[in-house]
């Protein structure tokens, strides 16, 4: 845990050897510190050894002794503000997230969190270390415990757009497992976010960073003021934060979504192509189309599209003589996808595509307090006050549908009297669905943030604990959260199902709007342009409220007990109480149950209440002994007593052997613990509906092995088709009809059991003497077992169908198939639940080594990570493998070069993503590499390649006092060599346009970008 004394001194405790304390804020000296002497920049991936040299070492996280990476008995990374400004990074998350650390798995940021359902909602950016999970990263700030904050039910992670880039000094983080240390959630590690120290002084600096292509530029104020007096300290800092919407038409890269397919074995192309553009078709979402069934309600394969442009007739004739299956379409409408050519017309890219959100617009504005005064007596209080507003937009589009009787069932018209238009003027005994789109999609998020720190610390001065320190302080947070979201209502679509009179003079029986008549299958409707009539009618705004509040006491004692022959035995004990508690109030619309097409939803309400206390001891074993400079041993241990989740007990042991100077073993195992959290207890039962075609994969099984995608002894054939699974089995020809399963997702009070695991970490540190030269590596391992999850209704079934136990494995006891329906799943029941296990273990590698030439100082650093294996086991003892798929490289890293002359820094970074491929996964799940298009065997790319992004960057800080001294400028260029996003195949991977869409490419979805910081010390 971070440390400091009074004005956050680098000092340590006096004699004390602790590993990985407790204390949530150290002692501090008698003597006030002066300015110049406050807690020096830290050494992090860029900084020299002369740096060390100058300023001593650090306190670093999970340990008291001042010490950096390379000394720690524990892995440690450190991350500064200075190397994101030398990356042109201004955002706390993108700095998190594009270390090593993060990379190498799937991240929560906010393109992520706007594109798909995430906890703590739109908008929201967390940190998973491992890709364990973000509920499994414990993030501190200055060492403390940071409540949660977000938006929607799902509020559990502490969310990085709380605490600006501006007011960070440092980054600390723990790579291994340390709940015994700092309580429950810290299972894959530890994130200490530690704010600039004790000032004598100000600063103002502006940041801009500006894509060379329009949209997604970034607009950063900040300003700092901090002074010291005789008994202590205040700090003020502000800051102004703006992100301007990267939507999907500022980039070609991240719209119009191809099939993206190739000539099997070759490099050549086959996407089936638009006549009308030549340029292979876009599929993003088929928008103004009718669908047609028979009167049984039997589907057809072609649907009635419009010609907006006048054209279609040059490509596709009027009609494929197939009058008996179809409706008579009126004048303008034209039979598509029945064929290749047909095909090849479907309208599937709107213009509101264009205007979708991938980086949605945000504002941030953050006021950081903080400051110590001694009341003498050895006994200082110190306070923490956070303020932080976000405020973002995320714009989207979306297809919705009816189902419509054709004019000959119909006995009413449009207008007065019996001349009037017809409902539809589409004729013949069919059932239509027409598809309209709208624009009318659009969410947005406004959060309050407040966090109030309020503490005594001091040194015992006399009798048997003298020289001990104590330290208790209390914490609050609040997170207050208002969500906004574009819905359409429910009971006015299903109002024009199946109709067969005039609605008018009805009243909605949920909203309670007036009923009109509406043809959906209008060429004006299907294309998003309604009237403001209709517009009423069918659309609504809500706006939910997510408050979620976290306090705590903690108190801790810590000093030497005796003397040990290799040195002092330290002791540390201390406790924690905390309460946290979620209310979720969604809007009216959804706790009505009455938006189409989205989930219902009640109202999530619960608190948790956890008692803890902990120990530590730090054991030197041997000092100055041949092979053994020093031998440390670190015990801790923690109980953990919780309302909900019963009680558990963890511990670490760490060695620390420094063999001598040049070569350092260190060595950690420990065990966590992670009580659910509240949204995963008490969330209301929420209820939606998933199309069959989304969700099942035991669908067309027969016309696939005709297409040769599929085998009769594939383990998906023969489970699909077994009379012994679920609803008996199902046909080789079973298209999953038209129906939609019911999908129940809730919390799991009452059923969940607490998350347990292992973390052992392995390593050795080389620093050989007079080279300037210095390495780590570090083998981790971690186990989760009993892991808290949800799996989604695609999940779940094809956990069922691939399962080595089938039919027998518990997981397929959670959805249920209709016999009388051909099959059709009827309900899936996708609550949280203990899973078996999930494992993850690799390598960590970092490297430094600097030297000084007459020109200057280089300095260059390396990170790596390389996980050797994630996976995850889902009740059977058979796991799914996630390593190299995509989104899960095995491997990434950095190389970094800093130059120093003068006043002059100049900076090359090199971050890179190793290969992905899903193609493995594909095989081993009976899904094939090819597809079939147009009677054309194509081959999918399911894979990403090696990526790499390169920043380039020069400052110059101008020395001396005044207006003309104080002042540091710096520029340059991110993605210098405008790397795009890897494409792959839609039918493979998720992709955004043809790019894969995953959070390592974050930086490719900006492009070349240009940025700029200036700042003036006073």
């Amino acid at each position: 845990m971070s440390f400091r004394t009074r004005l956050r001194d680098s000092s340590a405790l006096a004699g004390g050897v602790f590993a990985a304390l407790l204390l949530a804020a150290p002692a501090f000296a008698q003597d006030p510190v002066p300015p110049q002497d406050a807690q020096p920049v830290p050494q992090n991936e860029g900084d020299t050894q002369e740096d060390v040299s100058q300023v001593g070492d650090v306190i670093v996280t999970g340990s008291r002794i001042p010490q950096n990476e390379f000394t720690s008995p524990s892995p440690i990374q450190v991350l500064t503000a200075e190397r994101a400004e030398q990356r042109g990074l201004s955002d706390t998350a993108q700095l998190l997230q594009s270390s090593t650390l993060a990379a190498g798995s799937p991240q929560v940021n906010s393109t992520i969190s706007s594109a798909f359902v995430t906890d703590g909602g739109p908008g929201a950016a967390t940190i998973s270390l491992r890709g364990l999970g973000a509920n499994r990263t414990l993030v501190l700030l200055n060492g403390r415990r940071a409540g949660p904050a977000g938006t929607r039910g799902g509020v559990s992670a502490f969310d990085l757009n709380v605490i600006p880039q501006s007011a960070i000094n440092r980054i600390d983080v723990l790579k291994d497992g340390a709940s015994s240390i700092y309580g429950s959630d810290a299972v894959a590690g530890v994130v200490n976010l530690i704010t600039e120290g004790a000032r004598d002084g100000g600063e103002m600096a502006a940041f801009a960073s500006m894509p060379f292509e329009a949209g997604g530029e970034q607009y950063n104020v900040s300003g700092a003021f901090g002074t010291t007096f005789d008994r202590g300290y205040i700090n003020i800092s502000g800051d102004y934060y703006r992100q301007e919407k990267l939507a999907a038409g500022d980039r070609e890269y991240l719209y119009c979504r191809n099939q993206y397919v190739f000539e099997p074995g070759t490099n050549t192309r086959a996407d089936r192509i638009d006549p009308r553009t030549g340029q292979p078709t876009c599929n993003d979402l088929t928008w103004g189309q009718v669908f047609v069934y028979g009167p049984d309600f039997s589907g057809r394969a072609g649907r009635f599209q419009f010609d907006y442009d006048g054209d279609l007739g040059q490509y596709i004739p009027p009609t494929d003589g197939s009058v008996g299956l179809y409706p008579n379409a009126p004048a303008g409408f034209y039979l598509v996808n029945y064929d290749a050519a047909s095909r090849a017309v479907v309208n599937n890219l709107h213009p509101f595509a264009l205007e979708e959100s991938i980086i949605p617009e945000t504002e941030r504005y953050t006021l950081f307090v903080d400051g110590a005064y001694e009341l003498g007596g050895g006994v200082e209080a110190y306070a923490e006050v956070l303020l932080n507003r976000r405020e973002s937009r995320t714009d989207s589009y979306r297809q919705f549908w009816n189902y419509t009787l054709t004019s000959d069932f119909l006995d009413f018209y449009y207008g007065p009297g019996a001349g009037g238009d017809p409902v539809t003027d589409f004729t013949g005994l069919n059932i239509l669905s027409a598809t309209p789109v709208t624009d009318h999609f659009d969410q947005s998020q406004k959060v309050d943030y407040t966090r109030v720190v309020a503490g005594l610390r001091g040194d015992i001065g006399g009798g048997f604990l003298e020289g001990w320190n104590w330290d208790i302080f209390a914490q609050y947070s609040r997170s207050d959260g208002e969500y906004t979201s574009d819905v359409i209502l429910n009971d006015a679509v299903e109002s024009t199902n199946f109709k067969t009179v005039s609605c008018v003079g009805d009243i909605l029986p949920v909203s309670g709007r007036a009923c009109i008549d509406m043809d959906f299958t209008d060429p004006r409707v299907l294309r998003g342009d309604l009237t403001p009539e209709e517009r009423a009618f069918l659309f609504d705004t809500e706006t939910g409220t997510t408050i979620y509040e976290q306090a705590y006491v903690e108190g801790s004692l810590a000093g030497n007990l005796f003397e040990l022959p290799a040195g002092p035995l330290g002791v540390a004990v201390g406790f924690h109480v905390r309460r946290d508690e979620i209310v979720d109030t969604p809007g009216e619309v959804t706790l009505a149950d009455n938006s189409w097409g989205l989930t219902g939803a009640g109202i999530t309400e619960g608190t948790e209440d956890t008692r803890e206390a902990y120990a530590e001891l730090a054991i030197p074993l041997l000092a100055d002994r041949p092979y053994a400079q020093s031998l440390d041993l670190s015990l801790s241990g923690r109980y953990t007593d919780t309302k909900t989740s019963g009680s558990a007990t963890t511990y670490k042991v760490g060695l620390n052997w420094a063999m001598s100077d040049a070569i350092r073993f260190r060595a950690t195992h420990g065990t966590s613990f992670r009580a659910p959290a509240l949204f995963e207890l008490y969330l209301a039962d929420q209820t939606s509906f998933a199309g069959q075609r989304n969700i099942d994969p035991c669908l067309n099984l027969d016309q696939r092995v005709a297409d040769g995608n599929l085998s009769t002894t594939d383990p998906l054939y023969v489970n699909c088709t077994n009379p012994a699974g679920p609803g008996g089995g199902v046909a080789g020809d079973f298209n999953g009809g038209v129906s939609s399963a019911e999908v129940v997702t809730g919390g799991g009070l009452g059923v969940l059991e607490p998350e347990t695991s292992t973390a052992t970490v392995i390593g050795v540190v080389l620093t050989p003497p007079d080279s300037n030269l210095s390495l780590a590596l570090d083998y981790f391992e971690i186990k989760i077992e009993d892991q808290v999850d949800v799996l989604g209704p695609a999940g779940i079934l094809q956990a069922c169908y691939l399962s080595e136990n089938f039919p027998n494995d518990p997981i397929c006891a959670q959805f249920d198939r209709d016999p009388a329906l051909d099959g059709s799943i009827v309900q899936v029941r996708d609550s949280f639940l203990n899973i078996a296990e999930q494992n993850n273990r690799g390598l960590d590698f970092t490297a430094r080594w600097f030297h000084d030439f007459d020109w200057g100082t280089l300095t260059l650093d390396t990170q790596t990570t390389w996980t050797l294996e994630s996976n995850q086991a889902t009740f059977a003892d058979f796991g799914t493998d996630f390593l190299g798929d995509v989104g899960n490289p095995e491997l990434v890293g950095n190389f970094n070069a800093t130059v120093s002359r003068g006043p002059w820094t100049a900076f090359w970074g090199f971050d890179w993503i190793g290969n992905q491929d899903n193609r493995p996964d594909r095989i081993r799940n009976g899904q094939s590499l090819f597809q079939t298009i147009d009677g054309r065997r194509t081959e999918l790319k399911a894979d990403a390649e090696f990526t790499g992004f390169h920043s380039l960057s020069l400052s110059y800080e101008a020395e001396g006092d005044g207006w003309t001294g104080g002042w540091t400028i710096a520029g340059g260029v991110a993605n210098l060599f405008d790397e795009l996003p890897p494409a792959a195949s839609a039918a493979a991977v998720g992709t955004q346009g043809n790019s894969i869409l995953s959070s390592q490419y974050q930086e490719a979805y900006y492009g070349r970008r240009a940025f700029v910081r200036v700042s003036k010390s006073f």
